[in-house]
């Protein structure tokens, strides 16, 4: 027998009224199972140094394992795609870069996503510079010395590495190309490690890296570093200048990374998720590690993921002109 709508309403009422709690409980109990953390870059970035660092405390404090994914390739984009395109039901969650929100959407004609509309914005993790690097045994001793060889010689004559079209090692390239008034040739590898490599081979003659994944070539006497993208000194290279006081005025190339979910995630475990994401910034051991590593960490009590979707949108109505008037494409 059919039981009428309205009589049908007052019984489930009633049954969530003797559950009680227990009702409660059972809606809020994400997470019940894994979740995957996809990272658009590869293994060994800095990006990836990252995401793993946060996603173990996260895992810690949500009770569930969280399984990263790298899925490098085209800027980010491949990977971000995936994201887009994931089941918004909060297990799967990934890294956004300023390269992969922002430059991507400059870069590419159809990157394949829409930054505002086709992601959840949970919170701002860290910002990094980049630091300007050649071989141990490189001519170069400074800026100056390497920027006199630049601009005598021919357009595209030095070359530089990167982990992919779009990223911040791409676009930090094309600015010092475009302070010399003479661009330089841009070699896409597939990730911050093999990019490096490539310096230290001589494949190419330098790169503009994340200082947290080139900190230990430039401890271990591998890479030599020139000078930092940010106004100010690093704290872990003190003794390396800014590129703005090399010569290079008003030079700043930094970038930031955050945490996302696909679209129209619900809003409960958005909630959930910018409050573990607000505990494992703030967790002293991890905050002191990555800051040790070169990352700016995201203040904390964490700005709302509201603040976070602001600076994206800012963001994208402040950068992608600047990028096309550099002439940087993703060719």
């Amino acid at each position: 027998m059919r039981v009428p709508f309205l009589r049908r309403g007052a019984a489930i009422a009633a049954v969530a009224l003797l559950l009680g709690p227990a009702a409660v409980r059972a809606q809020d109990a994400y997470p019940t199972r894994p979740l995957k953390m996809i990272v658009p870059y590869a293994a060994g970035s800095a990006a990836d140094t990252l995401s793993r660092a946060v996603t173990n405390q996260l895992a810690s404090q949500l009770g569930q394992a969280i399984v990263v994914e790298n899925k490098g390739g085209a800027g980010g984009t491949i990977g971000t795609v995936d994201i887009a395109r994931a089941q918004p039901d909060g297990y799967t969650i990934g890294l956004a870069a300023q390269g992969t929100m922002i430059t991507n959407q400059a870069l590419y004609a159809k990157p394949g996503y829409d930054s505002l509309k086709d992601f959840t914005h949970i919170g701002l993790m860290a910002n990094i510079a980049n630091v300007l690097v050649v071989a141990p045994d490189s001519p170069y001793g400074n800026v100056g010395q390497l920027a006199a060889a630049i601009k005598a010689a021919p357009a595209n004559k030095f070359s530089y590495s990167s982990s992919g079209v779009g990223t911040s090692h791409h676009i930090a390239g094309v600015v010092l190309g475009q302070q010399l008034n003479k661009p330089l040739m841009h070699v896409a590898y597939t990730g911050a490690p093999q990019g490096m490599v490539a310096i230290m081979s001589k494949e190419v003659d330098m790169g503009l890296y994340n200082i947290p994944a080139a900190i230990g070539l430039i401890r271990g006497g591998k890479l030599k570093a020139l000078a930092v993208t940010s106004l100010q000194r690093s704290p872990l290279l003190p003794d390396v200048p800014t590129l703005d006081e090399s010569g290079m005025k008003g030079y700043e190339v930094t970038l930031w990374f955050g945490l996302i979910a696909p679209a129209n995630v619900p809003q409960d475990r958005v909630a959930r998720l910018h409050r573990e994401l607000d505990a494992a910034l703030g967790n002293p051991a991890l905050r002191t590690k990555l800051t040790e590593q070169g990352f700016d960490m995201a203040p904390v009590p964490l700005a709302s993921s509201r603040d976070f979707s602001a600076l994206i949108r800012s963001d994208l109505e402040k950068w992608p002109p600047i990028i096309k008037a550099l002439g940087a494409t993703a060719q």
